[in-house]
């Protein structure tokens, strides 16, 4: 690797890296007022695949830099053996910098499954791949399972839901299970997930009306411990 200073006007943007992880509008403006203030910071110089000059990573800066008008920047030359690997180095730096989303679990899942299928032909059984994926993309194995069906079951529209944030995995999850029980593809008592969210408001609603009615009567039975460990507790059914 090595570092230089080259024209904004000489990298290439192009997909799969300038989609692997969407551009946030508020990181954007963030960033580009900075620019606008102190220039293109050193420190963070834009991540290029030698051999073809492509933008690996450090796509929100290159938006922002063009946006204020820098013509030059701070570029790390990297050579990759081929677009699976410019790919698999542009995750793992993603991964370590942020707190993946659903919509961001589903798209590096099919990527790295791809990836994978290339690689190693699917040797590995599910379960081991479902272990795998869990530990690269910082999630649980339950979530990386029904992340999974949903790409193999799901329709369009249940799967778009989930890439543009609209659902989370978990509830396109149940809506699909309850399609494939009506359709008869699954056996199984068909749930609502309507019902589910009525019954959850109507709950939550409960609890916090006797906490409220507990706090405003005293709070000296019951410690600070025991309320914040029962608050995990519930934290724990809710990530599960």
């Amino acid at each position: 690797m090595n570092t230089r200073i080259m024209s904004i006007t000489d990298l290439k943007v192009e997909a799969p890296f300038s989609t692997l992880f969407p551009v946030g509008d508020d990181t954007l403006a963030g960033i580009r007022m900075d620019m606008e203030s102190n220039g293109y910071d050193d420190a963070f110089p834009i991540i290029v695949w030698e051999e073809t000059g492509i933008v690996v990573d450090g796509h929100t800066r290159f938006t922002a830099a063009l946006a204020v008008g820098i013509e030059r920047v701070p570029v790390l030359v990297r050579h990759f053996e081929d677009e699976d690997d410019a790919i698999l180095y542009a995750f793992h730096l993603q991964r370590d910098r942020r707190n993946l989303a659903d919509e961001d679990i589903l798209r590096c899942l099919q990527l790295l499954d791809t990836i994978d299928e290339g690689r190693d032909g699917g040797k590995r059984t599910r379960r081991e791949q479902i272990k795998e994926r869990a530990s690269e993309l910082g999630t649980s194995e339950s979530k990386i399972d029904k992340a999974r069906k949903v790409m193999e079951h799901a329709d369009d529209t249940l799967r778009e839901a989930v890439e543009t944030g609209d659902k989370s995995i978990n509830q396109a999850f149940n809506e699909m299970q309850d399609m494939r029980r009506e359709s008869g593809e699954l056996k199984g008592r068909t749930t609502s997930s309507l019902a589910c969210g009525a019954r959850y408001s109507k709950a939550l609603g409960k609890l916090i009306e006797e906490i409220t009615r507990i706090r405003d009567e005293g709070w000296e039975q019951v410690s600070i411990e025991k309320a914040l460990l029962d608050i995990e507790t519930l934290k724990n059914i809710i990530d599960s």
